[in-house]
């Protein structure tokens, strides 16, 4: 039994790059969200999460929050029968509560199972090295789509015909690669929530998953480059920005730690007050301010590339439209208003029902009252109210908590994520390599997920949860062995 539980994690993580999967998706009749991993972690957890349940096996403290924020988000939906939901069409409130509670479960449990089951270095090995094949999967048929996207000039029907097999949309997009994802974002996505983590974490502690080395270079520091290159091809303005925040937080730990260094051997060496004063004050302050113009530097750079590589985003500095046309506007000519409305939508429910929310999954009943009158003149609004045949949603995690679970739910998930950021920087202490990469990983992924969260609201795509339950494990790991090696006399 140990040895196809091995096999099914690998092959779970082999499958992550396929986002949504034609036949699952005909199966649950679900078009977006049917990711082919689901099946296997489906299988995991009836052959061996419950099971480990009723042995006795105990989940990390690390998942109290998480599972109290479930029955916070099961007692909102509850009590949203309460409260007065407006109809929207033929959709059922029942079943879109159902298949709600339905992602929220996938995703929690693809955390609590990748939180139990590594009991030691060679399992988060395994896993690691079977997300890393899977990562290469991805970067080699992006590669493939770059290729006739950018220069070729087009793709051909067999490209399509392939796409089609692998995702729900069947869509490859004009010098956008895909990947194996549904779009583009849920590539970035992905990217940014379990595989460019990883292997920025795995390059920067100089750890590896593998044994083999080519030319003293690791196949985590060759795949975060491709990594970079495919974030980079799927021309995803917020994948871009929640890397570049990763990259902006590296700099400023490095930052810190500069300014611990000089400040310790100031004071060390200089004992006369002068030098103190620089030690302790001065040069802190200076160099806060150095990293400031570093900071507005990248981000300025950063709006400059954007602005000249992505047509969306040509009028980027254009200030006088901003002041003339108001924000809509000038969000709507960057391409960009649909989201703030859907944003400002969710903020409005939320504003109505801010205590527990109006329930999972019924966001999308209140949108034609509590849209503002600008997203109605949007095609894609417009579409999504009376065309579509989904449910509207906030397109954002941290607006969606706030309308469907209130202060309630969005603290609870807010905790739990402070609880796993405690996580990262206790594994930042141990003296273990991978332990400590592990603490950087979940870093990199918390970090990417403030704005990733502004992306995706979907609980269903398992790829955070995958990732911050892999780096609770490590700590669990890392605290037992502590407690081991060095027993309380």
């Amino acid at each position: 039994m140990q040895r196809l539980v091995r096999w099914i994690w690998a092959v779970l993580m082999l499958l992550l790059p396929v986002s949504s999967f034609p036949l699952i998706s005909r199966v649950f009749g679900v078009q977006s969200v049917a990711a082919l991993s689901i099946v296997f972690l489906s299988i995991l957890f009836i052959i061996w999460f419950l099971p480990y349940l009723v042995r006795g096996g105990r989940l990390p403290l690390a998942t109290v929050p998480i599972l109290v924020f479930a029955a916070a988000a099961l007692i909102a939906t509850l009590t949203s029968f309460f409260i007065n939901v407006p109809a929207f069409r033929e959709f059922s409130r029942w079943g879109t509560v159902v298949e709600a509670l339905v992602t929220l479960g996938i995703g929690i449990s693809a955390y609590l199972i990748a939180s139990s089951w590594p009991a030691g270095k060679a399992d988060f090995n395994h896993l690691l090295r079977w997300l890393n094949y899977g990562g290469l999967l991805i970067i080699l048929w992006s590669a493939v789509q770059a290729y006739f996207s950018f220069s070729a000039g087009g793709y051909p029907d067999w490209l399509m015909n392939v796409q089609s097999l692998i995702s729900s949309s069947e869509l490859l997009y004009f010098r956008r690669v895909t990947g194996l994802a549904f779009e583009p974002s849920w590539l970035a996505h992905m990217l940014n929530m379990i595989y460019l983590p990883w292997w920025l974490a795995a390059t920067l502690r100089k750890t590896s998953a593998h044994s083999f080395r080519i030319l003293h270079v690791s196949f985590e520091n060759l795949l975060l480059m491709g990594g970079a290159a495919t974030l980079f091809a799927s021309y995803s303005r917020v994948g871009w920005l929640a890397f570049l925040l990763v990259i902006a937080y590296i700099i400023l730990d490095l930052n810190l730690r500069l300014v611990n260094w000089l400040r310790g051997t100031i004071t060390r060496r200089w004992s006369r007050p002068f030098w103190q004063i620089v030690g302790k004050t001065a040069l802190p302050i200076l160099l806060f301010v150095g990293l400031i113009g570093v900071y507005l530097g990248m981000f300025l750079s950063a709006g400059y590339g954007l602005s000249r590589l992505d047509p969306r985003m040509a009028q980027l500095f254009d200030v006088k439209t901003l002041k003339e046309e108001g924000v809509m506007m000038f969000a709507n000519r960057l391409v960009f208003a649909e989201r703030l409305v859907f944003w400002q939508t969710g903020y409005e429910i939320f504003n109505d029902h801010p205590v527990l929310g109006v329930g999972i999954g019924n966001a999308g009943y209140f949108f034609p009252e509590k849209m503002g009158a600008f997203g109605y003149g949007l095609t894609e609004v417009s579409q999504l109210l009376y065309e579509s045949s989904d449910l509207p949603n906030t397109k954002a995690l941290w607006s969606r908590l706030a309308a469907e679970t209130g202060l309630v739910g969005l603290t609870l998930f807010l905790t739990w994520l402070a609880v796993l950021w405690s996580c990262t920087r206790g594994l930042g202490k141990s003296q273990d390599r991978l332990h400590r990469a592990l603490g950087s990983f979940g870093q990199f992924v918390l970090v990417a997920l403030l704005i990733e969260g502004f992306s995706v609201d979907t609980f269903a795509l398992p790829y955070f949860w995958l990732a911050l339950g892999i780096m609770t494990a490590g700590f669990q790991h890392w605290v037992n062995t502590d407690s081991i090696a060095t027993p309380v006399a």
